[in-house]
């Protein structure tokens, strides 16, 4: 049976290098966008991922989206900072747009439709079929912006998109409350308004990517996805009598103040945890599949969480002292200051050598992976054991 592969990009804001890193790591940097679409059937993004995505459309090298990342003055084009005031909105929405376009010069202002057009998957002919997610702020409901139609008598209407791709994007990108001014609004859709796709529960599109190879005729035991994440953070609760370390998930007391800000930062959390995990239950689970390999889903996303010992006990990811460990765990997805960002850099390279654990499709409350790759030399052969 031929495979139908499906790509799916998380968002995370500048934490989107971690996506290009795994990349470069599986097809070499000086790789082409077209060259790694190509090889997919289907590839779906959300916010950050939806950033990546639209370098990949760009047809840049990995190197150079990785640069893109890694550029203070490039990512200060896309979140251009505002006046603001504690827990008010730091980030200028409109001036977003124009710094999307100014990165991607040649086909940014293209449709979705007609970027996917000029890219031909290796193993059918056919255009990849493209997916940004966004959420509409007036209507309250999830929006895929597609570069194809998606729909029969099963399953209704899924309409193709005509916006373009830097506005699909724009649409994605747009985090609310804490992090950018005022919803998105698009020049192809005069009146329609839109905030960040992980409001839908897709900041983890790889659901959503399956379900669509679904409804395009994909038989689900035929589809295999590459699930690439932007990190995430996983702390187990203290043990009675412990002492306090930042290895240990924090006790906060609620309030209003810290309710806001906990309910603007969970949508890069869960269902897009679950999100995984669902995809696997669609996908038909673990039967068929060559051992040890035990899932069609195949999930790459470093993990912030102590290294748990065969004895029980918990330290710190080799290469991570306390306090960057603590930096790590306490660090907003909107990373834009140089620093921040080479932390974060440092951290994905430390997963790329198994010294932070991958987060596998599901684990135990003691952080012990149940199913999935826990580490990422496991996720890169099971990728390559899949792919077909």
């Amino acid at each position: 049976m031929a495979k139908y592969r499906v790509l799916s990009l998380d968002g995370g804001g500048s934490w989107a290098l971690i996506e290009v890193m795994a990349l470069i790591d599986l097809y070499g940097g000086d790789t082409t966008g077209h060259q790694v679409l190509a090889d997919f059937d289907l590839a779906a993004a959300n916010s950050g991922g939806s950033i990546v995505l639209g370098a990949l459309i760009e047809n840049m090298t990995l190197t150079a989206i990785l640069n893109f990342f890694l550029s203070e003055a490039a990512r200060k084009s896309v979140f251009v900072e505002r006046v603001h005031l504690p827990y008010t909105p730091k980030y200028e929405t409109e001036q977003k747009l124009v710094g999307l376009q100014a990165a991607l010069p040649l086909r940014g202002r293209a449709s979705l439709k007609s970027a996917a057009e000029e890219i031909l998957c290796t193993s059918t002919g056919k255009p990849v079929h493209l997916i940004i997610a966004g959420f509409d702020y007036d209507r309250a409901r999830s929006r895929f912006f597609r570069s194809a139609p998606a729909s029969g008598p099963e399953w209704g209407e899924g309409s193709p998109t005509l916006v373009q791709v830097t506005e699909a994007i724009h649409a994605s990108t747009n985090a609310p409350v804490l992090f950018f001014d005022k919803p998105a609004e698009l020049p192809s859709e005069p009146g329609k308004r839109y905030w960040d796709g992980g409001i839908t529960g897709c900041n983890n599109p790889v659901l959503a990517g399956v379900t669509e190879a679904i409804v395009l005729g994909a038989a689900p035991d035929s589809i295999v996805a590459l699930a690439l994440g932007t990190g995430t953070v996983v702390r187990p609760p203290a043990p009675a009598g412990a002492a306090p370390s930042s290895i240990y998930a924090p006790v906060e007391d609620p309030g209003f103040v810290h309710d806001l800000e906990k309910m603007a930062s969970s949508i890069v959390d869960d269902p897009p945890d679950a999100a995984t995990f669902v995809a696997h239950v669609m996908t038909g689970g673990s039967p068929g599949l060559p051992a040890p390999v035990d899932s069609r889903i195949v999930r790459m996303n470093p993990m912030i969480s102590p290294i748990l010992a065969a004895d029980g006990s918990y330290s710190l990811p080799s290469g991570l002292d306390e306090d960057a460990f603590n930096t790590l765990a306490n660090l907003a997805m909107d990373a834009v200051e140089q620093a921040e960002v080479l932390a974060i850099q440092n951290f994905a390279s430390l997963w790329l050598q198994d010294k932070v654990s991958n987060q596998p499709i599901r684990m135990d409350a003691s952080l012990k992976p149940e199913l999935g790759p826990g580490v990422y030399s496991q996720a890169k052969a099971a990728w390559l054991a899949v792919r077909g």
